[in-house]
């Protein structure tokens, strides 16, 4: 059976992506004629795209143009930052460099991040792009590491019908805040497929995980997570894309998991992204919201 007769819906064409292709992290130049349409359809067809935005401007400036020309609406301020004790970190845009004052530990620090996908505390699917703009890229390594994890999902489905079904377990996986400020977590299932067949995921594999092994068919969910480990080292699956200055990293957040490289700064110099999460999709055409007014 072909994966494409197992999940329907518009998730279907990145099913079919080779991360290995080497025309996958190509940029798209912003500033050209029809660029947003092809950034469009780029998304539809891997889950990201990569563009150059090299003209002058301060970074918030190029990162609001850029969602108001992608239709986007305003940045979504994920859970975890909606309380008192968090909202250092509640910014529509957020720094994302070393800083050993600021105990946050994905934003501040240099380690490496094993994969998540953004939103720890959100449903699955609520936070449905992600933005990454370099400021500066690092002195070396920090690049942001993809994994096509619906592929890898529709693959499983194919191999072991029984551990892609413990995936969908409302039990199936607890993530857990790890912020010294917050004990709170969210419990829900890995990928979802909704009435028209799409799909979802909250594909994660680091420390804010406890997976509960009880749900779903009998040893189906460490068959799965043994699958999924496998599968992203698999380059098919798995991309690493280093951001220069000028370049925005615009990716599906409810159909890939990301992570980062280590990295090292030069003296004076810090690696500098700026993060910015959305609840739309990229689209050249009215929001669902805006269609309705």
């Amino acid at each position: 059976m072909h994966r494409n007769d197992l999940v329907e819906g518009d998730s279907v064409q990145q099913l079919q992506a080779d991360f290995s292709d080497p025309r996958c992290a190509q940029p798209v130049d912003f500033a050209e004629h029809g660029a947003p349409n092809q950034v469009v359809n780029i998304l539809e067809e891997r889950g990201f795209a990569v563009v150059t935005m090299a003209e002058p401007g301060p970074p918030d400036a190029k990162l609001t143009a850029l969602a108001q020309t992608l239709r986007l609406g305003d940045p979504y301020i994920p859970a975890l930052y909606r309380y008192a004790e968090t909202q250092d970190y509640s910014a529509a845009f957020s720094d994302i460099r070393s800083d050993t004052k600021d105990q946050h530990p994905g934003f501040s620090t240099t380690a490496g991040q094993a994969w998540h996908v953004d939103g720890l505390l959100d449903a699955i699917g609520d936070i449905r792009t992600t933005v990454l703009y370099c400021v500066r890229a690092a002195h070396r390594g920090g690049e942001t590491l993809l994994f096509n994890s619906l592929a890898a999902f529709a693959e499983l489905r194919e191999r072991d019908s029984a551990a892609a079904e413990a995936l969908l377990s409302p039990r199936a996986l607890n993530r857990r805040s790890t912020l010294p400020a917050i004990d709170m977590s969210n419990t829900g299932p890995v990928f979802s497929v909704d009435e028209a067949g799409t799909l979802a995921t909250r594909y994660t594999d680091n420390d804010t995980c406890t997976w509960n092994f009880s749900a779903g068919p009998p040893g189906g969910l460490r068959r799965a997570l043994a699958f999924f480990r496998k599968a992203s080292d698999n380059p098919r699956y798995r991309l690493a894309v280093r951001l220069a200055a000028g370049e925005a990293l615009i990716f599906r957040n409810d159909r890939l998991s990301h992570g980062r490289r280590p990295y090292e700064d030069s003296p004076g110099a810090r690696r500098h992204l700026i993060r910015a999460l959305y609840a739309e999709v990229p689209s050249c055409r009215p929001s669902r919201l805006s269609a309705r007014h």
